[in-house]
């Protein structure tokens, strides 16, 4: 079968081919202050991935670094496996990339068949084995004269070192897929306290449902509280949501209305890669514009799609009656 290689180098090539020029027509991969920026991912990768240690570091201190070297790795292995130049190679460092996406970007994806880079690894394991065979390779008819391009004697014991070896990796991959994962239980808030004559208190998002609006919500309250004012509920009802930082933390945050004086907000730190998360007043979601990741504001920021493991972590928020929000 000398043809059967072709498709999945067209596929493999193609796809890591688009997933260079992506990052490199993302003009927030390279910039700090946005949300796609690939020092923020790394970080958010580092929350639960075994390689942690490193990717936080690697977000701390090297992130335009590791984020070019991805972009220049994608395109060529892409150009390289669609040309047919140096196949096996390019193809081992294709399996080697998806290794490491795969114990970072879809390290929490379960069960592991959802996730794409596992089965990325397999396939360019598969590939790295049998070659390209010659087939459709104009890269090397450009590169290389026609007498030096005959398929070169195969060693069996060669052979069968590398079946073993990509059986092996195979192995453990899918061993990798199987451990069983310790996420992080999903933030939660006390109840709402109760509002006394001389001390407004802030009421809590997320918790039970109160007669003035739905659960998490917080609605106004008599006087303005100890905390931090970030915006006034007529902006919020106007825009559908606030972005502001979150003082006890330092994470962006947002505020989101669910109609009427109801509001309800949350840590905008997307709970699978640490991208920030931007409400769709259409969808009346918060979406994550790394992964895809949604979560509905509305439910305690379930997560409804994507690869997200958890929801994300209410925030305490106060709305006073002449519609100032307070964190709190």
């Amino acid at each position: 079968m000398r043809f059967g290689s072709v498709p999945l180098r067209l596929f493999l090539g193609a796809t890591f081919l688009y997933a260079g020029i992506q990052k490199l027509t993302d003009s927030g991969f390279l910039t700090a202050s946005r949300s796609t920026y690939i020092g923020k991912q790394l970080t958010g990768y580092g929350l639960r991935s075994p390689i942690g240690g490193l990717l936080g570091w690697l977000g701390q201190n090297f992130a335009v670094e590791v984020g070019v070297l991805i972009i220049l790795v994608e395109l060529a292995i892409g150009a390289g496996i669609l040309l047919g130049i140096w196949t096996r190679g390019l193809a081992v460092l294709g399996a080697l990339l998806s290794v490491v996406l795969f114990l970072s970007a879809t390290w929490d994806v379960q069960p592991y068949f959802l996730g794409s880079d596992s089965i990325y690894a397999v396939a360019w394991i598969t590939l790295a084995l049998i070659g390209d065979r010659g087939v459709w390779v104009p890269g090397q008819r450009l590169l290389r004269p026609a007498e030096d391009r005959r398929r070169p004697i195969v060693d069996p014991a060669r052979r069968e070192f590398l079946l073993r070896l990509g059986a092996a990796g195979v192995g453990a991959i899918w061993l990798l897929a199987l451990l069983p994962r310790s996420r992080p239980a999903a933030a939660s808030l006390p109840a709402s306290p109760t509002t006394t004559p001389t001390t407004p208190q802030p009421s809590v998002a997320p918790g039970p449902p109160t007669p003035s609006g739905p659960p998490g919500a917080a609605t106004p309250t008599a006087a303005a509280p100890a905390g931090t004012r970030i915006g006034t509920l007529a902006a919020v009802q106007s825009a559908g949501s606030l972005a502001y930082q979150d003082p006890a933390s330092g994470d962006p945050a947002v505020v989101v209305s669910l109609g009427g004086q109801s509001v309800v907000a949350y840590d905008a730190v997307c709970t699978h890669a640490g991208c920030t998360v931007e409400y769709d007043p259409s969808q009346r979601l918060l979406i994550c514009p790394c992964h895809g990741a949604a979560f509905d504001p509305a439910h305690s920021a379930q997560v409804i799609a994507g690869p997200a493991p958890t929801p994300l972590p209410g925030l305490r928020v106060t709305v006073t009656s002449d519609g100032t929000i307070y964190t709190a």
